[in-house]
């Protein structure tokens, strides 16, 4: 039988992001944000952090950006699940390959493999998919691969890319309605677009949870509470940092 489950949504965090002369944003403005996300998970006491994509600006941040997200993620018991997004995906050079996100402890689970992979928390009762991007393009598909579902449990998937209605449009790394709405998925974690944004289609509630740091915006930086509840159904809510 399912269990209520309480999750925080998060991505686009973009550690190690160059100080921006254009805003006067401290260069630890990323990294401080960071750490309110974390703070959220803590006093949530949350089952679950999801990671959409983008934790880092780029594969060549620095060390010290690493040993931060390092030290902040050792806070946490619960699950972390996370994938690479635009800037930080999982290429040769990836930061995913020069450094071993698992290393932190058994509750860190980076899904990078680029046909997709899945975590199962027979505890949570919950089976969580998501893949590596490798390659940020309009070939790129963030939603091929989901398997079907199967067994009681939870079914979340994370993906990083464009919501779009027309997938004629020249972007890269498309989303659309009817993907989400066949995906099968209890809940969709999605990033890459930096402002809170529901998504959801049909059964399938998603959405972006908004950047934790909006530069032009900094009153406006946000994480997605997603509770899973077996009488209720799946409820969002937009929780500013």
């Amino acid at each position: 039988m399912r269990k209520s489950l309480r999750v925080v949504h998060t991505a686009d965090v973009h550690l190690g992001e160059p100080a921006n002369v254009f805003t006067g944003a401290a260069p630890d403005a990323d990294a401080l944000a960071f750490a309110r996300v974390i703070d959220t998970v803590l006093e949530e006491e949350a089952d679950a952090l999801l990671i959409a994509g983008d934790l880092f600006d780029s594969n060549r941040v620095r060390e010290p950006a690493v040993r931060f997200a390092e030290g902040q993620l050792r806070r946490l018991r619960c699950p972390v699940v996370l994938i690479p997004g635009n800037h930080d995906c999982y290429d040769d050079g990836s930061v995913y390959r020069r450094f071993d996100l698992r290393g932190i402890g058994a509750h860190v689970h980076p899904l990078c493999a680029a046909d997709g992979e899945l975590r199962t928390f027979d505890e949570l009762r919950l089976t969580v998919w998501g893949k590596g991007l490798v390659e940020h393009a309009p070939a790129n598909r963030p939603l091929d691969g989901i398997p079907s579902r199967g067994g009681e449990h939870w079914f979340v998937g994370l993906a990083h890319g464009h919501f779009i209605e027309d997938r004629r449009e020249l972007r890269s790394s498309l989303i659309t309605p009817d993907e989400i709405a066949g995906s099968g998925l209890d809940y969709l974690a999605l990033g890459h677009v930096h402002v809170f944004r529901d998504v959801s289609q049909g059964a399938v509630r998603a959405c972006y949870p908004g950047a934790p740091r909006i530069p032009y915006a900094p009153d406006r930086g946000s994480v997605a509470v997603i509770r899973l509840d077996p009488e209720d159904g799946v409820s969002i809510e937009e929780r500013r940092l």
